[in-house]
């Protein structure tokens, strides 16, 4: 095998372990040797690629960022619109949530040792990405833009929220569950200040 080919299967096997380990334990929980253990790979060979468990975890932390410019993308590109893009999209980002690792260690780590900066929100992308869908559904109103940003908080938030809870509790399984029952009742919202935009024109 190439070297090159061998130190890059090394380097994910070190993301792999180090996934499974803040995931269960979290950050400070986290023990490097219990990676270096799962790795199968040399104390030398890990600290090759990564200085620190703290460099790890950075690693973990950009990866996850990575994922979100593909699923809206793909939503985007597919022709969906409104409200129906903004659910596909929370359900496809549920879905890595539940399935992949990798990302649920990310936002552990996110959400202790290494925190969005303050002028760089990712909910506030969130927010601003659902709201455009928002927007669209309202009917593109000038007068819609408060609403939507409104709307597509509360969905953020929601959402976020019913992942750390699913996660805390163990039923991941249920969250597409949870994510449609947040459209529902948001989707009467948007239909009530959709009828009261067109009222007042």
């Amino acid at each position: 095998m190439p070297r090159q080919e061998r130190a890059e299967r090394t380097r994910l096997a070190i993301l792999d372990a180090a996934a499974v380990e803040f995931d269960a334990h979290g950050y400070e929980g986290a023990r490097l040797d219990r990676i270096i253990e799962r790795t199968g790979a040399t104390k030398g060979a890990v600290y090759f690629h990564f200085p620190s468990k703290l460099a790890i975890a950075r690693a973990l932390v950009e990866e996850k960022y990575g994922n979100w410019p593909v699923i809206v993308a793909e939503v985007t590109g597919s022709g969906l619109t409104g409200l129906a893009a903004a659910e596909e999209i929370t359900q496809r980002v549920g879905t890595v949530f539940a399935s992949d690792v990798h990302v649920r260690a990310a936002m552990k780590l996110s959400q202790t040792v290494l925190p969005p900066p303050v002028d760089d929100n990712p909910y506030d992308r969130w927010v601003g990405l659902i709201a455009m869908f928002v927007r669209q559904a309202l009917g593109e109103r000038p007068s819609s833009d408060d609403d939507a940003r409104e709307i597509a908080t509360v969905a953020v938030h929601t959402f976020f929220g019913a992942y750390m809870i699913a996660q805390e509790l163990g039923r991941l399984a249920t969250l597409p569950d949870d994510i449609s029952r947040m459209w529902k009742v948001l989707a009467v919202a948007v239909a009530e200040r959709a009828a009261t935009t067109t009222d007042m024109e």
